[in-house]
């Protein structure tokens, strides 16, 4: 005789779900917590950089950024405009790249400055290095506009939200130098040619 099957009612169903979804749950939460112990460990052995030394280390690698894009400029354009341009902007960048330098090394921070531009900076270097002529101008005159609107971000995050009083003056100075230059970009960009439609 064969064994008559009856369907299983709605408690016994339901008993089953739950029984398999606290499997799961327990199945889960060793791992769980394991990640969140090696996460909070981790925080724990890696102390956040100060706010201050961030500030440096980013500064510096800006400032590097603006001098190997803007010797370059003065190595591949014949736009005397650009080229005042690129002289400004180079020699502004040094001077601030020396500043960084000395700050850090006065204030006995932690502080890396950078050894190459980014992989960001490496990139748009690559692309410049690959024009002559207007296209080039046009393209170091962009790569410029972005490069100092994240500059102005920068200063200005740290003259709004920095700890140490001197470098918020100086951040504040350089600030204001940054915002000269911008305006400059854009009329330097009126004294290159359009590309052609």
């Amino acid at each position: 005789m064969t064994p008559v099957m009856h369907p299983a009612g709605p408690s016994e169903v339901h008993s089953d779900a739950a029984s398999a979804f606290l499997s799961g749950v327990r199945k889960t939460v060793p791992i769980v917590l394991a990640f969140l112990l090696a996460l909070v460990s981790t925080a724990h052995a890696a102390p956040r950089r100060a706010p201050t030394e961030r500030f440096l280390e980013q500064a510096a690698a800006r400032s590097l950024a603006g001098l190997e894009l803007s010797a370059l400029a003065l190595d591949r354009s014949d736009n005397a405009a650009v080229r005042r341009l690129a002289r400004r902007t180079h020699d502004e960048h040094a001077a601030a790249y020396e500043a960084l330098l000395g700050i850090a090394t006065g204030a006995g921070t932690t502080a890396a400055p950078p050894e190459s531009i980014d992989l960001e900076q490496r990139g748009i270097k690559s692309r410049l290095t690959a024009l002559r002529g207007p296209d080039f101008d046009r393209a170091y005159i962009q790569a410029l506009r972005t490069n100092e609107d994240r500059d102005i971000a920068l200063y200005r995050d740290y003259t709004q939200h920095g700890a140490d009083a001197s470098l918020k003056q100086w951040a504040n100075e350089r600030l204001q130098q940054i915002r000269k230059r911008r305006q400059l970009i854009e009329s330097t960009a009126l004294e290159v040619p359009k590309a052609s439609p």
